[in-house]
């Protein structure tokens, strides 16, 4: 049955006016509070009016879902929510996340890590800044071969930028299946054979048990020394220690990394400190048009919550 009682959303954002600012319109039957923070726990005192929250729902823990008494519904603004399904398993909290709405940037990203380790970019930076005219020979994307480890709506966006550069793509995935964009897609009990073909081992698995990790000191030793690893999935998918390792010995030629077990990375960490290593700040998933382009996404779903037709929801995660 649709919603007659007063609905409050609450949006936890660091701009959180950028979502306020797209649905107050469309939606003037609720009552959006704001708290501009990254974290959940800023919003602490706001949990028990919330029938809704909007939020990333780092730091959300049990303490948030307890004081949260109204809570039906929570829409993760990321795609992984590996944070959030302990929390509400076994709570009446329906969970949607974003997922569909990353291809771009995070193919953005990949290409990024790939052609600033290819064409040596962090040398020119410090050439440019030292004045010096030093004419490096770049390696070519053209011709070489991708490794996607997680074959998801991202990875398939990935594989067909890659493909317009002139890589092959091979996929490693749980379900081997025919996708456009891949040449080939490995069980995941092959991933050091398709690892071993790579010229780039890109992860894109959402982090846990079962992935954590699963990057480590073997895949690197089949891993041709002229390839390259690169994460933009989560820190905790590698193993560092032994990546720092197969770096220094020469097993592997780089590293683009986006996301670290520890974040943000350490100071004294020594990746900071490696040539072969190109490093950004979690930021693949971003995007200056990312609240506009998660619109797709909550603006349906707050439709049919509203609405009473929770089955509906897009983007539903099983808890």
């Amino acid at each position: 049955m649709p919603t007659q009682i007063p609905i409050n959303v609450l949006i936890i954002c660091p701009d959180p006016q950028a979502y306020t600012s797209r649905l107050a319109a469309e939606f003037p039957q609720v009552t959006f509070s704001c708290v501009a923070a990254l974290e959940c726990t800023p919003a602490l005192d706001r949990m028990g009016e919330a029938d809704a929250i909007i939020a990333y729902g780092r730091a959300f823990d049990a303490e948030c879902l307890a004081r949260a008494k109204k809570l039906r519904w929570f829409q993760c603004v990321i795609t992984g929510t590996d944070h959030l399904a302990p929390v509400l398993a076994g709570s009446r909290v329906i969970l949607t996340n974003a997922r569909g709405i990353h291809g771009p940037q995070m193919a953005e990203m990949a290409i990024l890590h790939m052609m600033a380790l290819s064409r040596q970019v962090p040398q020119l930076v410090r050439n440019q800044a030292a004045h010096v005219w030093d004419r490096i020979k770049p390696r070519v994307l053209d011709g070489r071969t991708i490794a996607i480890l997680g074959v998801g709506a991202i990875a398939e966006h990935v594989a067909k930028v890659c493909q317009a550069f002139g890589m092959t793509t091979l996929g490693i995935s749980r379900t081997p299946r025919k996708l456009a964009g891949f040449d080939a897609i490995y069980p995941r009990e092959q991933l050091l054979e398709a690892a071993a073909q790579a010229d780039f081992l890109l992860a894109l698995v959402p982090y846990s048990k079962e992935n954590d990790k699963i990057i480590n000191a073997a895949v690197f030793d089949v891993m041709k020394p002229t390839a390259c690893l690169i994460n933009i999935a989560r820190g905790g998918v590698v193993d560092e220690p032994a990546l720092v390792r197969a770096l220094r010995e020469g097993r592997i030629a780089g590293a683009g990394l986006d996301v670290f077990e520890e974040a943000p990375l350490p100071p004294a960490h020594p990746l900071w400190d490696m040539d072969n290593v190109f490093i950004t700040p979690f930021m693949g998933g971003l995007s200056d048009r990312y609240e506009e382009n998660i619109m797709s996404i909550i603006k349906p779903n707050l439709h049919s919550f509203l609405a009473g037709r929770d089955d509906e929801m897009i983007n539903r995660v099983t808890l």
